[in-house]
């Protein structure tokens, strides 16, 4: 009697490997992002730079990665996606020794916008389509596309907690080599992977990407730092500053605007030429040529600015008036992603019974309550439990909004363009989070500051002269961004003891002053969006997986 072979029963990792393997790209790439914010003030200090620097390297990485991630796709498919992704775990990898071991602003920046942002051009559109090829299955699939959108939501929210931890206790370069054993782990997941075959790909425009690259790079890091080196006058002595921070006597905040201003121009023409010769233009422009597409494109981006611009200056806003700790203000932020994501997966594999994008527009409309309801909330006295309520409305409005986006979004998109467009999704969503972080967060900031100094000299009766007050504000500044509470507290006792019993009230009056006001103007982004969203188809033939 011949023995029948034993069929090996499928073992987790059999299972569940390959999914867990493309989960944690977009972990780590989230994580990469969320951990600088908890870092910024040792970032600051050890480097003698400023958080503008750091905004603008984040703000570099997202762009880099959007502006190339069409290239990226059209050389997965070229090349195969193997090899490719192979090539990109190994750059993500080059990037973060180089960040661990930058002794400058200018490594950390090339690490982390140079080699990251490069590296993430490829490891932002892979997961979606290497799921796609996982899962054919539409339902099935679906379920792969939510499970990405949560690694990277989970990814955001370790960094939030891990990084400030790591940074205060540690040092902030481990909170970038954590991720370092992350790599090894993704590429033995998702090696066994079946891919395509490489197929024949359209010719790159490499001039075009570089253009791009160079012009909205340029735009933005010059809006980046114009409020902390000045529009146009240099803030501070014109001539004790570098060449480069002040070039013929101006700020070089309007010399980079007016570069990129240049270069978006230059690029223009490029395309034009391009076109009249029946070449195909900006790295194969795709996807930016649907008009639905872009637009839905912006108001995702100024809906994550607004999201994030709230999470941030609750980052800053907590610790300073109700005294937690960076990893107790991340637990009493949760409840807005724990709202997100249960909204989220409840509407996950329900078609829904009325037009998407009225449902996108009630999301938009209960965020805006929950924003006015934290405006309420941040009025004294503050407690973590008097912000759950708003917190929980604006998530859920959050879940509401993210659910239905991308399905608008990608109304007029061919399927076969899905994983480039969500590749490009992503990154922009990532730049939207960047300049939350950067204008919204400087905007709190410089109010608080400003506030603070006028409240200071009113209850001294003095009256100083404008460039006295002026240097004080920013100095306030650069204190409130880089120092610890500790630290602030210290400064604070160097004043005159006739201001002492007041200095509590000054404090605690500019900074919710200060956050109510940013709020407003988070509010009005909001209400933009909704104007916007009108212009949106009201109904979709596919639902999309969300992004997150």
């Amino acid at each position: 009697m011949v023995n029948q072979p034993t069929l090996r029963q499928p073992t987790f990792l059999d299972t569940w490997g390959q999914p867990l393997g493309l989960c944690l790209i977009l972990f780590m790439l989230s994580y990469t992002i969320g951990v600088v914010q908890p870092i910024m003030p040792p970032l600051v200090q050890e480097f003698n730079s400023s958080v503008g620097y750091i905004q603008s390297a984040l703000v570099l990485m997202s762009l880099v990665t959007a502006s190339f991630t069409p290239t990226a796709e059209n050389l997965s498919q070229r090349l195969g996606r193997r090899p490719v992704l192979a090539i990109a775990l190994g750059l993500f990898a080059l990037g973060l020794v180089v960040i661990v071991l930058s002794p400058s602003i200018g490594l950390f920046t090339l690490g982390l916008a140079g080699l990251g942002g490069v590296a993430g051009a490829v490891l932002v559109s892979t997961p979606v389509a290497l799921m796609d090829t996982l899962y054919p299955d539409p339902l099935t699939q679906r379920y792969g596309l939510v499970a990405l959108a949560i690694a990277g939501v989970l990814g955001a929210l370790v960094g939030s907690i891990a990084g400030g931890v790591m940074a205060f206790d540690f040092s902030w370069r481990w909170a970038f080599a954590f991720e370092l054993g992350l790599i090894p782990l993704v590429w033995l997941l998702v090696r066994p992977m079946a891919v395509p075959a490489p197929t024949a790909a359209l010719p790159i425009d490499w001039l075009g990407g570089l253009l791009s690259v160079a012009g909205f790079g340029f735009t933005l890091v010059g809006l980046s730092l114009a409020s902390e080196l000045g529009w146009w006058q240099p803030k501070g002595n014109p001539q004790g500053l570098d060449f480069a921070l002040a070039p013929f006597g101006i700020s070089i905040a309007p010399v980079l605007i007016a570069a990129g201003v240049i270069c978006l121009g230059i690029l223009v023409f490029w395309e034009r030429q391009r076109s009249r010769q029946g070449q195909p233009s900006l790295l194969r422009l795709g996807v930016f040529n649907r008009r639905i597409y872009t637009l839905g494109l912006a108001i995702g981006t100024l809906h994550t600015m607004a999201t994030v611009g709230v999470q941030f200056n609750l980052f800053q806003f907590i610790p300073a008036v109700v005294g937690l700790n960076p990893v107790q203000t991340a637990i009493a932020v949760m409840p807005s992603t724990i709202a997100q994501l249960t909204v989220l997966l409840l509407l996950v594999k329900r078609r829904p019974q009325v037009p998407p994008r009225y449902l996108l527009q009630a999301g938009l409309l209960v965020k805006s309550v929950g924003i006015a309801m934290l405006v309420a909330a941040v009025s004294p006295p503050v407690t973590a439990l008097g912000l759950l309520p708003a917190l929980t409305v604006m998530g859920a409005g959050t879940g509401l909004f993210t659910t239905y986006i991308t399905s608008l979004t990608f109304a007029d998109t061919h399927s076969d363009q899905k994983a480039e467009a969500r590749g490009v999704y992503r990154p922009f969503q990532n730049l939207g989070a960047s300049l939350g972080r950067g204008i919204l967060g400087t905007l709190l900031v410089s109010l608080a500051s400003l506030k603070i100094v006028d409240g200071i000299l009113a209850e001294l009766g003095q009256s100083v002269a404008p460039e006295v007050r002026r240097s004080a504000v920013r100095s306030l500044q650069v204190a409130i961004q880089t120092l610890r509470r500790s630290d602030r507290r210290q400064l604070f006792d160097h004043l005159p003891d006739s201001i002492q019993p007041a200095l509590n009230g000054i404090l605690q009056t500019a900074a919710v002053q200060a956050m109510q006001s940013t709020l407003l103007v988070i509010l009005a982004l909001c209400l933009l969006c909704l104007g916007l969203s009108f212009l949106l188809p009201k109904t979709v033939k596919t639902i999309e997986a969300p992004i997150e």
